[in-house]
């Protein structure tokens, strides 16, 4: 199934629940996304890339996939 992004600029809530339910009722699968969630995502992206900067200028250390896995998970036992 081919993924279609729509922007939509609602001025009400009751304005997105008329597409969420014109959505439903056509039987089309849809994610609602925030703006900001997208904003926040965007902005976790632009973090993510000056860290990889900073790794090539040899600023910051590289760290192993498994240890980021770990340090997300907090205190847990599970390790991966």
């Amino acid at each position: 199934m081919e993924a279609l992004r729509i922007k939509a600029y609602p001025k009400s809530k009751k304005q997105i629940q008329s597409i969420a339910d014109f959505l439903k009722k056509e039987g089309i699968e849809f994610e609602l996304v925030e703006k900001e969630d997208f904003l926040d995502f965007i902005s976790e992206m632009e973090s993510s890339l000056v860290q990889v900067k900073q790794i090539k200028l040899g600023k910051q250390k590289k760290e192993l996939a498994k240890d980021f896995l770990n340090e997300l998970r907090g205190n847990s036992h599970t390790r991966f």
